[in-house]
């Protein structure tokens, strides 16, 4: 169930398609191993490219984390698999998204290659890998 086209557009993960702490959610499945209360959830995930076709080009998924209980939170870890045409996973990167206040925040995770090891990056799986 994974893409293997580019992705030109963005990928919104539905409601019922979110992550918890130990579940992982690509841009079109469920999650594979969802907690059963999450204090927070991903609502929304692109795959992002800036400066395409270039030398400098760069890819990062970017989406949306969603407060799901009135739970302290310090902190969110997101982990990003950047999975290349053969579905084959190029790098995993977590990225800590601090501050945590709003009922809704922004994230982004960075793919640590450019040019045509950025280019080669079709896919991606996104979860909500630790808080506190």
């Amino acid at each position: 169930m994974r893409r293997r086209g580019f992705l030109a557009g963005t990928t919104v993960v539905a409601a019922s398609a979110l992550a918890g702490c130990s579940g992982v959610t690509d841009g079109d499945d469920e999650p594979d191993d969802p907690e059963e209360d999450p204090p927070a959830r991903i609502v929304e995930a692109e795959l992002v490219r800036e400066d395409e076709d270039t030398e400098d080009e760069t890819v990062r998924v970017e989406g949306v984390i969603e407060r799901t209980r009135d739970d302290e939170l310090s902190y969110v870890e997101v982990r990003a698999e950047f999975q290349d045409t053969d579905g084959e996973i190029r790098d995993t990167t977590v990225e800590q998204v601090g501050a945590v206040q709003d009922e809704h925040w922004a994230f982004d995770v960075q793919y640590p290659g450019i040019g045509d090891d950025a280019a080669m990056i079709v896919d991606y799986d996104v979860e909500i890998a630790d808080y506190r």
